[in-house]
């Protein structure tokens, strides 16, 4: 009897084994592809997300959504590449929402391209420093409020999965100065964009530190937008490119920053030849006909294009911004604003491919704006440019037309300070002019001369008129 109930509680346990064993051999270590169609949808839209995302009127709150409210659209940003976490955005014809949930690896359910119909009653509109979310409820701690994503039993009743979109929406074209607001959680693209100089070859975030980073685009008139992505993305670690060419993803707002998010690492394809670069067949220009370009708005130098002239300004004498030289030929001078720090001299015979380069005034001083570095070279060195000589009366007279050539102003006085440093005032008898020098110059903390001087400078502009010295040489006594 004994034998045989252990005998009977030996097979019950060969039964539950080779039960368990089957259960383990049933258990899936991959997850499926999503399927291709969708759950019956029988719902039918009464709101588009843009006039659900109107009813948010609690900037920086919650308002919760007290009517039957069912909206629709299709998954443009999902999690897979991590650079999203427990966040979709679906979009419509009208407009694009982040929807937060409260659990991850939503593109198993819901991947890019799939529909999806949702049940918003009782659900809550909040935002993050101005980009609308739909959340599933808040928690207090402490007095204050914070957002809940979707809960799982939220999701299987308010989310309804409808079919894969038969053509993909494809995103909006638009242009850095198109950027407003109806666009914020919406798909788009950029086209003849490129990242900022200081910002290629760089990663796209930290993936040692998985910190999220900006990285700046730009485009050939040098308006800029930033590129936002988690240290968590997949291709955190992957390098921006060096070229030309589209970005593409979903675009929000950081307080008044427009950034955007790439859904994956494709989402870049920049091969092309980088705004201004060189295509080997530029021609030259006169400064002259660079500066009739302007007419008082910010407009762009013709392609395949460059200049030529003489360096007038004097980096080492350091009365000037590094990244600033006045060139001159013999028609005309301009100021060149590189995106770098350069290292020309004074006497230096240049060549610059201006190529669709940022034709622009800084405090009234006209400049090609934000000219690569990489696109001047030296010609050749130690040139001497002989100085127009002329009276204060004749500067300004003529000012427009000089402006950043370089001038001789006979039986000068300065006055206005002990030293040269600041603003100063230039006389000749015939009329005056401000002379600014900046403290960080060598020459600042020069005793200003009590007699009259022989003053040697470049015509100049800070929203009036007024003249620079180069360097402690401009004043022979």
């Amino acid at each position: 009897m004994f034998f045989a109930k252990n005998k009977n509680r030996f097979f019950a346990a060969i039964a539950v084994l080779s039960l368990a064993l089957g259960i383990t051999a049933c258990v899936k270590t991959e997850f499926d592809e999503p399927p291709v169609g969708g759950e019956p949808v029988t719902l039918t839209t009464n709101k588009t997300i843009a006039e659900l995302k109107a009813l948010h009127v609690t900037a920086g709150g919650f308002d919760k959504i007290t009517e039957d409210i069912i909206i629709g659209g299709e998954v443009v940003m999902d999690d897979r590449s991590g650079n999203y976490y427990k966040t979709l955005v679906i979009q419509d014809a009208s407009g694009g929402i982040e929807i937060k949930f409260n659990d991850g690896f939503l593109f198993q359910q819901y991947p890019l391209g799939r529909t999806l119909y949702i049940r918003c009653k009782d659900l809550i509109l909040t935002d993050y420093n101005n980009l609308t979310q739909l959340i599933g409820s808040t928690v207090e701690e402490n007095g204050v409020l914070s957002d809940v994503g979707l809960t799982e039993a939220q999701a299987r009743s308010k989310v309804v999965k409808g079919p894969f979109a038969t053509t993909p929406l494809a995103p909006k074209e638009i242009s850095i100065s198109d950027l407003n607001p109806s666009l914020i959680s919406t798909f788009v693209r950029l086209s003849d964009v490129q990242f900022a100089k200081l910002d290629t070859a760089k990663t796209y975030a930290d993936p040692v530190t998985q910190f999220s980073l900006n990285r700046t685009i730009e485009d050939c008139s040098h308006q800029q937008l930033l590129v936002r992505t988690s240290g968590f993305s997949d291709f955190a670690s992957q390098l921006t490119p060096t070229g030309k060419g589209y970005i593409e993803g979903v675009l929000n707002v950081f307080g008044t920053t427009y950034q955007l998010a790439l859904r994956n690492a494709s989402g870049a394809q920049m091969t092309g030849t980088r705004c201004g670069a060189s295509t080997g067949t530029e021609t030259s220009i006169d400064i002259s006909a660079i500066r009739s370009i302007f007419t008082g708005t910010t407009t762009s130098a013709p392609a395949n294009r460059k200049i030529k002239g003489i360096v007038i300004s004097d980096r080492l004498g350091k009365n000037l911004n590094n990244r600033n030289l006045y060139i001159q030929d013999g028609t005309a001078g301009i100021v060149v604003r590189f995106d770098a720090e350069h290292f020309f001299n004074l006497g230096d015979e240049i060549e610059v491919i201006i190529s669709e380069q940022e034709i622009s005034e800084f405090n009234k001083l006209l400049q090609l704006n934000n000219v690569p570095v990489d696109n001047a070279v030296v010609v050749s060195t130690g040139n001497t440019l002989t100085p127009r000589i002329a009276t204060i009366a004749e500067i300004n007279t003529n000012f427009n037309a000089w402006e950043s050539t370089l001038v001789t102003i006979v039986n000068a006085t300065i006055t206005g300070g002990a030293t040269l440093s600041g603003n100063r005032t230039v006389n000749d008898g015939t009329g005056s002019i401000a002379m600014f020098t900046q403290t960080a110059a060598t020459f600042s903390g020069t005793a200003t001369p009590a007699a009259p001087v022989t003053l040697t400078a470049i015509v100049s502009d800070f929203n009036a008129k007024q003249i620079i010295m180069r360097n402690a040489n401009d004043i022979q006594q």
